[in-house]
Parts: C-alpha cells; structure tokens; sequence
C-alpha cells in the first residue's frame, strides 16, 4: 500500500512539478492547489505564499540530508565531513533541479519580507549542515561561520545548477577550493576574536580594579567627617 501523502508534501511536489513545465514567477497558489488536487482553503490553512513553499521545501532537504547522516562518520575531518554532507544535499536536490532552474530564474519570485525570511532560512539551514559536520556555530564565531558557509554554498549552488557530468566533479572540485580558502579565513577570525577576547578581559579587570578604587576613596571620605566631629567634641 502506498505511503499516504500529506496535504503539505502534495502542495510542495505540485509546486515544484508546476515550476519545472514552466516559469515559477507565472505560477499562482491557484494553480498550486489544484495540481495538487487539494482544496484551495486546506492549501491555505498550509501554506500562504509560494515564498512559504520554499521555505519548507528546504527543510525538507535539511531533514533528507541529516536523516541520512551516518554518526560513524563523525570522526572524519571536519574539511572531508563538511563536503560530503553538501554533496548529499547536492545529491537530494537533483530531482528538482529543473525546478530549481526556473525558481532562480525569476528570483525565488520574492518580494522584500520573504527575501529576509529566506536568507534566515537559508542561514538556518548551513547552520545545521556545519553542525553535521562537527563545526561550532555559536557565538560570533560561529555566525560568522555560518555566513560565509551561506556564501559559499550559494556559489557552488549555481555552479552545480549547471554542471552536467555523472559525478558533479567540477562541483565538488569548486566547494573544496572554496572550503579551504574559508578554512584559512575561519583561523584568521578566530585568532582575531581570541586576541579581541583577552584584550576585552584585560580591559574589563582594568576597570573592575579602578571601580574598587572608587568605593574605597568613597568610603574614606564618608568616614572622614565623623572622625573630625569626634575629636571636636572630645
């Protein structure tokens, strides 16, 4: 018996079906739902713009990617680990990569408020790829991290849109090159955020120091009136 499909994954499949036959920016949620044979109202109660679409078609990515992580492989380096998680989601995007073509095509077909949405999303997703990969991603450090994993996966993202060969070589040749210039930049950051760090510190003891020397000088004055008032009146 056939898996059971639900109204969201329907929605997803038609609108990605819909965006491979023609242009992404001609298609209405209209048209999305009746592809999917759904009810328009049901469609509404799940998604409420194309821009919503997306943003769940990559978390479906996300969950194919990281369902199919093997922890076996966790003690890999990070480098090897990081390129082939996004190769396998490389691997996960092929099905909808005419789809895809015509999504870039018009420009994901957002406007401003879902364009800041998708970036999140979008962050939001090389957040979970680099974790996956045993990079740290919090902090500074890690969301500057994150922005240039966005970065780079954007570029390679186009490349592979367009790269024909059975194994995607040119791809994975282009995200290794890439990697490792970000590897050498993630070290230059992260020695600059220790040294800012320890400056920070010493700042902040500088400072805790000159406060103390306040109070006591405080104290002292306060004391000093009630001493001279004594020896006045003795």
């Amino acid at each position: 018996m056939p898996a059971k499909k639900y109204p969201q994954t329907t929605l997803i499949d038609a609108a990605m079906e819909l965006a491979a036959s023609g242009r992404w920016h001609d298609v209405t949620m209209i048209d999305i739902a009746q592809a999917a044979n759904v009810d328009i109202g049901v469609a509404f109660d799940h998604f409420r713009s194309k821009a919503d679409i997306l943003r769940q078609f990559v978390h479906r990515i996300d969950r194919i990617v990281l369902a199919d992580l093997d922890p076996a492989d966790f003690d890999e380096p990070g480098h090897d680990r990081l390129i082939a998680v996004m190769m396998a989601r490389f691997d996960a995007l092929m099905p909808y990569r005419p789809a895809l073509r015509s999504i870039i095509a018009s420009g994901g077909d957002l406007g401003p408020a879902d364009t800041l949405r998708a970036i999140k999303t979008h962050f939001g997703s090389m957040r979970w790829m680099l974790d996956a990969s045993g990079f740290t991603t919090g902090g500074l450090h890690g969301s500057l991290r994150v922005a240039g994993m966005g970065t780079i996966y954007a570029r390679c993202f186009r490349q592979w849109l367009e790269d024909e060969t059975v194994d995607f070589g040119p791809t994975m040749a282009a995200l290794d090159r890439a990697l490792s210039r970000g590897s050498e930049w993630d070290k230059r950051i992260g020695t600059g955020i220790s040294r800012l760090s320890r400056a920070c510190e010493k700042i902040q003891k500088k400072c805790d120091r000159f406060a103390q020397k306040c109070r006591r000088t405080d104290d002292t004055e306060q004391t000093s009136p009630t001493t001279e008032n004594n020896s006045t009146a003795s």
